[in-house]
């Protein structure tokens, strides 16, 4: 059973003073958290496991928010400095970033952090799909988050996140393999400005074909009440108006009808394999309804010991019709 941190406190590995992370330090300050094998994660209880990805994401957040805020019509002079690359290696090579405004994913290589500043993190769950892979979802509060590339300022409520992490051997550190990148909910309902348009990565064909049949795999599982054989250990579901459902709980969120996937992109990373895609949401979530609207989703999926690939994390880019009703996109 997944359950949200209760504390700060961290076990006794873990127990190191709050780095300070400068543009000139980058990725060396973090190290101590981030090179933190994964045999010295075994036998933690289910709150040490928390507090270990609660202090994931704390120090990624620190390390943005040395990140320089832009200036306007200079922003894009800031998208190659130290910080900026120090995040960036955070990333696995084989990474997918899915912004809410985005028909597309972001991958290493087009991904630009954004200038956070303050944070706030709350919510913390963190699950194991193997010794070497890791869910964390979690709800962040940056009332100064801001495009580096086009010096728009986003909404400063709370959203959600998801991610899921591997053990990098080669560099013997955990990065970001997909990053589920959410805007608050209000945003999603009251049609927000169109963001800096990203260059578009390249995807390996196969790659999609392989995410298409395991995604016809889970919607069949879906339709037929059979979801449990498409879930790895550690799954996590997060929609965008902030529900989380988690590993082992029954999943009452399903499909009413099989969906078809528009603008698909896929990569297969050894036992990782993780796609975005977009489409028109048909789902019943707790006995009630999402909105219909075409959305964004980005599914990670694993393949586990018996060599089945079954899914481990989805952001689902889709507000639930009862939050929705009472939204109000013009304050009185």
């Amino acid at each position: 059973m997944i359950r949200l941190a209760q504390s700060l406190c961290l076990s006794i590995f873990l127990a190191i003073n709050t780095l300070a992370v400068s543009a000139t330090q980058g990725w060396s300050a973090a190290q101590a958290v981030y090179n933190t094998s994964p045999s010295a994660l075994a036998g933690l209880s289910l709150d040490e496991l928390n507090s270990f990805g609660l202090r994931l994401v704390t120090e990624a957040y620190e390390m943005r928010l040395r990140v320089e805020r832009p200036i306007a019509d200079e922003a894009k002079v800031n998208t190659t400095s130290d910080a900026v690359k120090a995040v960036i290696h955070l990333y696995d090579d084989d990474a997918v970033i899915q912004r809410a405004r985005l028909n597309y994913g972001l991958t290493k290589n087009t991904y630009v952090p954004n200038y956070t500043g303050a944070f706030t993190i709350s919510n913390i769950a963190v699950s194991q799909t193997s010794n070497t892979v890791l869910v964390i979802s979690f709800d962040v509060q940056l009332p100064n988050r801001t495009s580096l590339e086009s010096g728009h300022v986003y909404s400063g409520d709370s959203m959600p996140r998801l991610l899921v992490m591997r053990w990098n051997e080669r560099d013997k550190m955990w990065k970001i393999f997909s990053h589920g990148d959410f805007d608050a909910p209000r945003t999603f309902l009251c049609g927000a400005n169109k963001d800096f348009m990203p260059e578009k990565s390249t995807f390996k064909q196969e790659d999609i074909e392989l995410a298409l049949q395991l995604l016809y795999k889970l919607q069949t599982a879906s339709l037929n009440g059979t979801e449990k054989s498409v879930q790895s250990p550690g799954f996590q579901y997060v929609f965008a108006s902030g529900e989380r459902k988690t590993a082992p709980g029954k999943i009452r969120a399903r499909i009413k009808e099989r969906q078809k996937a528009l603008n698909v992109e896929a990569i297969k990373s050894d036992d990782l394999l993780v796609m975005r895609f977009d489409t028109i949401s048909s789902l019943t979530l707790d006995g009630g309804k999402t909105e219909a609207d075409l959305r964004p989703r980005l599914i990670t999926f694993h393949r586990d010991a018996d060599r089945e690939w079954r899914m481990n994390a989805a952001a689902i880019f889709t507000v639930t019709a009862k939050l929705a009703e009472n939204v109000k996109c013009v304050d009185p």
